[in-house]
């Protein structure tokens, strides 16, 4: 694919100044097909935008992503319902905008006169020659700070020469004067279950319609995923009237007994299959396991996060013709009730998350060509209302009283006609955990990592030897926090009892290298990206437009 460079609307800032903002586009095939960088001159008002092959570029706007309006006015700058990333020019600035997900980010620097923004932290690495420190020893910190929600969560990531700042969820707008973050609109309060529902459907409705807009030069395709449990069949249950051209389901559970290095049979079923007849939509079984036939994208997902759950969806990646929206129940725990101690430190609009699952998939989906949607996040902030609907006497026919027991995910799905017995009698959930520290799974990987940990200095060439048998005891000691029914942590307990503390023993290696393999395949992916940056279309040498390795 010819290099291409186009110039855009030219809108005036302030008049009193001048200058006149101008967006200039330049494709790269070779970088992922839905990553972008922008570099802003606030002196002269020019964004130099370099974006991958399937980033939707118009005269006064760029995205990657979908949102509640036409898509021909580009107003994503204004809503809280956004999902992907994108720019916009506004009357005397310019307007960054990421997702209203906390599962995808924007990254930004400032130097100067000039504000580079981007969606993926290694090619914003890469654009500004910059790296992340390999001694720092906050990463994983720093990525597990996701869960505190868009106050408290930590925005600096430190780097070689100083700092990349995270933003998550606010608008970055760029004006000639100022660089401000800002904050998306509240959604409206909820007073009853019909009319969140309502909410619910209406803005998913406007979602679906702009994703299949004409005006796009690629219109989207709709998929989702589809378990036993609440979250997924409650999505569903709602977008089906708008359409979903293929719903995903992993036959199997994931296992309390071992992790994923280790098969099992036997598993429990999570197989979504008899509930997607009964919403008559097309079903599609993956394998949750496709890691362990090829996991040349490892690398991606420790690339958006210190610890990777989410490679049980890697084989979506397989099923796609065109780039794709991919819905999932992310952030379905605020369907909990009040019973469930998990949510009373949640019950405001901060959008705190009670896991990380989901958000391992921020720099792998820009390679494969996926606009993340997790449903529940649609009018999330107003959580503390959806949790008073919950807990309403007018939700007690969905509710079960059991432990695993969502009554607003149940009505949406049962007077969709979902029958009662096929979702939500039990929770296993279909995530993939890898042992800790985070190691790469697939040898090459694993032997370029510890190289690097050997050249850092941060762990001598003997001591990687000794891997196998770390493995094993941590997976050991892993299992028994999911178990909670083994020897280990029956120790475990009476220690804590003598000593008054929540003791736990150790996990070997944990405290040198968590968060090390995060910095180990950002680098690596900003050298690919740097490559990309400088060859020529006709050198390919790193990501082409399927998001596969040459």
């Amino acid at each position: 694919m010819v290099e291409q460079k186009c110039s855009v609307q030219t809108i005036p800032v302030h008049e009193s100044s001048k200058v006149r903002w101008t967006l200039r586009s330049i494709l790269k095939a070779q970088l992922p097909q839905l990553a972008w960088v922008a570099e802003t001159d606030q002196s002269n008002g020019i964004i130099t935008l370099v974006h991958g092959p399937r980033v939707e570029v118009h005269e006064s706007f760029f995205v990657e992503g979908v949102w509640n309006g036409p898509f021909h006015l580009g107003e994503f700058g204004t809503t809280d319902c956004m999902f992907g990333s994108g720019g916009l020019l506004i009357e005397n600035a310019v307007r960054f905008v990421p997702s209203a997900a906390t599962t995808d980010h924007l990254y930004y620097d400032q130097a100067g006169d000039r504000v580079t923004v981007s969606n993926s932290l290694p090619l914003l690495l890469a654009h500004t020659q910059d790296r992340l420190d390999p001694h720092c020893r906050d990463y994983a910190a720093i990525c597990h700070s996701i869960l505190t929600g868009i106050h408290d969560y930590r925005r600096d990531i430190p780097t070689i020469k100083g700092k990349i700042r995270r933003l998550m969820y606010r608008n970055l707008e760029v004006s000639r004067d100022q660089v401000i973050e800002l904050e998306k609109q509240m959604p409206p309060q909820f007073t009853t279950f019909t009319q969140y529902r309502d909410y619910l459907h209406a803005q998913y409705a406007l979602i679906a319609a702009n994703a299949r807009d004409m005006a796009r030069t690629w219109p989207l395709q709709i998929v989702s995923t589809q378990s036993r449990g609440y979250d997924s069949t409650a999505v569903n249950s709602l977008a089906r009237a708008s359409g979903i051209d293929k719903v995903f389901t992993v036959p199997t559970a994931k296992s309390k007994r071992s992790l994923a290095h280790h098969e099992e049979k036997d598993l429990p079923s999570d197989d979504g299959t008899e509930i997607c007849a009964s919403l008559g939509l097309p079903c599609f079984q993956i394998n949750r396991r496709a890691f362990t036939e090829n996991f040349d994208q490892e690398y991606l997902y420790y690339c958006a996060l210190h610890h990777n759950q989410d490679a049980n969806l890697m084989d979506i990646g397989n099923q796609l013709s065109t780039v794709s929206v991919l819905l999932t129940g992310v952030l379905g725990e605020l369907w909990r009730p009040k019973a469930d101690k998990v949510e009373w430190p949640c019950l405001n609009p901060d959008l705190r998350h009670g896991d990380l699952g989901g958000s391992g998939m921020g720099e792998w989906r820009l390679v494969v060509g996926l606009i993340h949607l997790p449903m529940p996040f649609i009018g999330a902030r107003r959580r503390a209302d959806i949790v008073e609907i919950t807990e309403s006497p007018e939700m007690n026919p969905w509710r079960l009283r059991t432990k695993y027991d969502r009554p607003i995910a149940r009505r949406i799905a049962e007077e969709a006609g979902v029958p009662r017995h096929l979702f939500g009698q039990s929770k296993h959930g279909s995530v993939v955990l890898f042992p800790l520290p985070s190691i790469p799974f697939g040898k090459t990987l694993r032997r370029e990592f510890f190289d690097y940990l050997v050249r850092e200095k941060v762990m001598k060439r003997s001591t990687t030897w000794w891997w196998p048998l770390v493995r094993w005891v941590n997976s050991i000691l892993q299992v028994s926090y999911l178990r909670r029914a083994s020897g280990i942590y029956f120790v475990e307990g009476v220690l804590s009892k003598l000593t008054g503390t929540n003791f736990r023993f150790p996990l070997l290696w944990l405290k040198i290298l968590d968060g090390a393999l995060y910095c180990f395949c950002v680098n690596r992916t900003a050298d690919r990206c740097n490559a990309a940056l400088r060859l020529s279309p006709e050198n390919l040498d790193g990501f082409n437009a399927q998001g596969t390795n040459t």
